[in-house]
């Protein structure tokens, strides 16, 4: 048989297969009779997740003895009727995984997956690219063994009568599972999964390259993402979950670039700008112009060290500009910010860049507290050494003094590297000219 197309129901699985597979076995729990003994018991790690299969589970709940349903939202009392919901908490594993166990007493399927909070290239939004470790199948005994574990696991956050509805189940499991067929549907499904997963793969990277081509949602100078943009792009991402890096910047000088220097050289810098914020981009990336002066590169699944040195790596790119034509200088601002917060915290980055003191040579200095975007992932706070609190414009923490008489290549290379951009806080690189 021709497996080119037949995925592994085991290892590293992508959201947009897990959305597959798991389709199917809700289907297949759609399939039994009213009335046979059934359970099933789903983890939806967050409530905007399972909204977009509240039909479904509200009609799984009319056929099977008991559906239990996992969320780290809370207690709904709006959840359709028969289903029954169970509060996870924020720090537990289940709250990370993804399962879907349905168990009758000559059937069961499962998917069971954790989220590893990485992203892999696979196009059309975050939450496709989202990678997950588990399994799945069509197996009566693998789903036996999952519903035990879970039921475990949720122990007294089950009612009484549901884990004797659970039970009762459990204990009609007494015959032989009918392996052989177990294992034909299940390489059957495993053939039209892997179809589906790639000629939707392959659907959404052509829907890119289409819109790239008529640029529907850019920018019409630079050719970025719009904000509008961002909102097909995050989809149905829910809070608390994938976290993603944002470095935001602003460059006061586009404000009036065109009326002081005119619309060609505005034009050629706007688009030098561009391609800085494009570089070291990976496909799952997205670089975004939100306003004339204000631009976002948000980066799913990095680290604090690996998005303060993207932060820094614009900053020195953004204060060099001046160097390539038309030889524009600018003072970029630059703050990064690691966070699972859905919307995004774009405004209070905004906020976090307001600068209250006159601006010094040289000067590096963390933004007021109440300025600063509230997120518990806001990374690296700490002061620069040597620059503390009460001292409003301190120049010679960073050896400045020691630069006068040097070349403009010399001041250019101190600066850049003596004004590192840490997560969290404002940064004016000051241009070389103002130097001299």
């Amino acid at each position: 048989m021709n497996t080119r197309h037949s995925p592994p129901r085991a290892g590293l699985l992508t959201k947009r297969a897990l959305v597959i597979v798991s389709h199917a076995v809700e289907r297949a729990a759609l399939a039994g009779l009213r009335g046979e003994p059934s359970v099933v018991i789903a983890m939806f790690q967050r409530l905007p997740y399972f909204e977009r299969e509240r039909e479904v589970y509200a009609r799984i709940a009319e056929l099977a003895t008991t559906t239990v349903v996992g969320l780290v939202d809370g207690d709904r009392s709006d959840l359709p009727h028969g289903v029954v919901p169970v509060v996870l908490r924020e720090d537990e594993a289940l709250a990370r995984e993804w399962s879907v166990v349905v168990l009758t007493p000559a059937f069961g399927a499962t998917v069971v997956a954790q989220d590893l909070e990485d992203v892999g290239d696979a196009g059309g939004s975050i939450e496709a690219s989202r990678l997950f470790h588990g399994r799945w199948g069509f197996r009566r005994d693998e789903a036996y063994a999952e519903v035990v574990r879970l039921r475990d696991t949720l122990g007294d956050r089950l009612a009484p009568s549901t884990r004797a509805a659970v039970d009762e189940v459990l204990r009609r499991v007494t015959g032989p599972a009918a392996i052989q067929t177990e294992l034909r549907a299940e390489a059957a499904l495993r053939h039209v999964t892997g179809r589906l997963d790639r000629q939707r793969g392959d659907l959404l990277r052509l829907r890119e390259q289409v819109d790239d081509e008529r640029g529907h949602l850019r920018d019409p100078l630079t050719g970025l993402h719009t904000p509008e943009a961002m909102d097909s792009w995050l989809g149905t991402s829910a809070p608390g979950t994938l976290p993603l890096g944002l470095v935001f910047a602003r460059i006061e000088e586009l404000a009036d670039l065109e009326e002081q220097h005119g619309s060609r050289v505005c034009v050629h810098t706007e688009i030098n700008i561009a391609d800085l914020l494009r570089e070291d981009l990976r496909p799952v990336d997205r670089a975004v112009r939100l306003s004339k002066t204000e631009f976002l590169l948000v980066r799913p699944a990095l680290s604090d060290a690996e998005l303060s040195e993207a932060g820094r790596r614009l900053a020195r790119r953004l204060a060099v500009l001046h160097d390539s034509y038309p030889f524009v200088e600018v003072t970029p601002a630059v703050s990064t910010t690691l966070t699972r917060s859905r919307p995004l915290p774009v405004r209070a980055l905004g906020t976090q860049l307001a600068d209250p003191w006159t601006t010094c040579t040289g000067t590096l200095r963390a933004a007021p507290a109440e300025d600063r975007p509230v997120d518990e992932h806001l990374v690296d706070h700490r002061e620069v050494d040597g620059a503390p609190d009460d001292d409003p414009c301190p120049t010679d923490h960073h050896g400045i003094d020691q630069l006068i008489g040097c070349s403009t290549r010399e001041w250019e290379t101190a600066i850049t590297e003596v004004l590192p951009v840490a997560s969290g806080r404002r940064f004016h690189h000051v241009p070389v000219g103002l130097l001299r």
